[in-house]
């Protein structure tokens, strides 16, 4: 079990109505970061949003995490995720930004693709939602092209008329970094299967529901057709994490400020999932909808939320990694919780909670 961070770099409006800054939520986050490397964690993820004022500030994630990587020094950076789609970004910009991004890193990018699941996004970008999925697939099938050899030769597709042309620079990772998708539908899950890429599981789900849509990837990856170089055959998932001393209080604490956090995103879906594209079930939209409304205490019982004490930390993860997620992705920084919260968190799970894991991974590998 790996052990990552995910950023949305979260406002509240009301937060900074009553005076926080964009400017302090950013370097919290990359103070928080700077601690996760010093606690053992592999990787620190940051979404793409544009518009999602009461949710998410992280509309130029390659541009920040270029910065978290100056100042850590073993951590992974994850671009979790670039949106794909061309009217959100030009493949010969993806393919120049994640080559530009794994130098600064020296070669610790992890490259997540996505298309977007709210209208605010969507619309305001002008990209047609029965073309998203298109679009995004066929951009992410072109870019590890870019890469392969000094001149590309140019591609004609359904969605892009690409010129032959010099790209530059070329990745540092070789052939390219490891690649991501992300899955919150039963055929996304399948697709990214398919594709051979990792699977980024933006679903706040209980592991029997979760492990019903790993089926899915795990059908697909079985005869990947690479987008990419090679099959990354890795799943992570994310929900809010809090950690405190005191169960009872971190419970309360953290559960609280996790369905706030997640019923933010509700005012921005619009009607997606009657679009074209989109008009399956959605389970990265049902279930942050759903868990706006349920009983905080309720969703941490049932592994929605991770909050509590080290030991309940713990036993929420580890039903994760029975169902074969790979990688346990906490986001810290939410909704109301200070950043000193956030730290202690990062703080309690770096002392406690990942050196359980991998003490048991190596009595595991010791055949203990």
């Amino acid at each position: 079990m790996r052990f990552s961070l995910l950023y949305e770099i979260a406002l509240p409006i009301e937060l900074e109505q009553a005076g926080k800054t964009e400017s302090e939520a950013f370097w919290e986050a990359m103070e928080q970061i700077k601690l996760a490397d010093e606690m053992g964690f592999d990787t620190a993820w940051m979404v793409e949003h544009h518009f999602l004022e009461d949710l998410s500030r992280s509309s130029a994630n390659d541009i920040f995490l270029a910065a978290i990587a100056q100042h850590t020094k073993n951590i992974r950076i994850g671009l979790g995720v670039a949106l794909m789609p061309p009217g959100y970004s030009h493949p010969f910009k993806v393919a120049e930004r994640v080559a530009s991004l794994d130098i600064v890193t020296k070669g610790r990018l992890e490259w997540g693709c996505g298309r977007s699941t709210t209208a605010e996004e969507l619309d305001g970008f002008r990209i047609d939602s029965a073309d998203a999925r298109g679009g995004m697939v066929e951009s992410m099938r072109v870019v590890p092209e870019m890469w392969r050899q000094r001149v590309f030769p140019g591609y004609k597709g359904e969605y892009m008329d690409l010129p032959e042309r010099v790209v530059v620079p070329k990745p540092v990772q070789k052939p390219h970094p490891p690649m991501w998708m992300a899955c919150g539908s039963p055929s996304s899950f399948r697709l990214a299967g398919e594709l051979g890429v990792g699977c980024l599981s933006f679903t706040i789900a209980t592991p029997k529901e979760l492990n019903a849509q790993l089926d899915h990837y795990r059908d697909g990856i079985k005869n990947a057709d690479p987008c990419g170089d090679f099959v990354n055959n890795n799943i992570a998932g994310f929900t809010t994490l809090y950690c405190g001393e005191n169960d009872a209080e971190a419970r309360a604490r953290g559960g609280e400020n996790a369905t706030a956090h997640h019923s933010r995103v509700h005012k921005y879906f619009g009607d997606v999932p009657d679009r074209p594209g989109y008009n399956e079930r959605s389970m990265s939209v049902e279930e942050r909808q759903a868990l706006g409304i349920q009983d905080p205490l309720e969703a941490i019982k049932e592994a929605r939320i991770c909050a509590g004490d080290v030991e309940t930390c713990y036993d929420i993860i580890k039903q994760w990694e029975d169902i074969g997620v790979d990688e346990f992705m906490g986001v810290v920084q939410f909704n109301e919780i200070t950043h000193e919260e956030s730290m202690n968190t990062i703080r309690l799970m770096g002392e406690h909670v990942i050196p359980r894991f991998r003490e048991a991974e190596k009595a595991k590998a010791a055949g203990g």
